[in-house]
């Protein structure tokens, strides 16, 4: 999807500074940013950017990430949201000066899985598909082989906010660059498959 003219798009805690160019998106996280729920931690925040689109159906989201990450928990990605108790991130988030494929699913509790990059990429993909009853994290360095980061019961719902997001739980804020950003609906599966 080309970023020109993004229709249909809308922003929960739009940031303070962002712009689309040459059909990427730029944003500038706010500092004290997150969505997180409860576990260890014992709060909720849902102050994170995102920026996202209805959406029904089974869904398979991509998108390049290029961030300059800096501070604990810098992070940038996909969501996918049904409301504030049920939703999912899947992206890069910084931890301890390097990068981690990261994925948080969120039935009312948060978890969080990591992969650590330690070679911190300069950009990064993530890949999420949205099937009737799961969600399916990858994520690549090249675009074209993807590595399975986790499957995930997610439950069904016939409609759901889907995009971008970042956020800075600790920091001061980061540049992150959106590009490469494709969404599209997946064929039905045919009976006894």
């Amino acid at each position: 999807m080309h970023l020109k003219k993004p229709e249909g798009f809308s922003w929960m805690n739009e940031p303070r500074k962002w712009e689309i160019k040459e059909g990427k998106l730029f944003v500038h996280t706010q500092s004290k940013t997150d969505f997180w729920r409860r576990t260890q931690y014992g709060f909720i925040r849902d102050n994170g950017h995102f920026w996202y689109i209805n959406q029904q159906g089974d869904t398979e989201i991509s998108v390049k990430i290029t961030g300059e990450y800096k501070d604990l928990y810098d992070q940038a990605g996909i969501m996918l949201r049904i409301d504030d108790e049920n939703w999912v991130k899947a992206g890069v988030e910084f931890v301890g000066g390097v990068q981690q494929a990261s994925a948080v699913v969120t039935r009312t509790f948060s978890d969080w899985s990591v992969i650590s990059l330690s070679d911190n990429p300069a950009s990064l993909w993530i890949k999420v598909k949205r099937g009737a009853d799961y969600v399916e994290i990858s994520y690549s360095r090249d675009s074209v082989h993807f590595q399975l980061q986790r499957l995930a019961y997610f439950p069904p719902s016939s409609e759901f906010f889907i995009g971008l997001m970042a956020a800075s739980p600790d920091g001061d804020g980061f540049e992150v660059v959106f590009d490469d950003f494709q969404i599209f609906r997946l064929p039905m599966p045919r009976a006894g498959e």
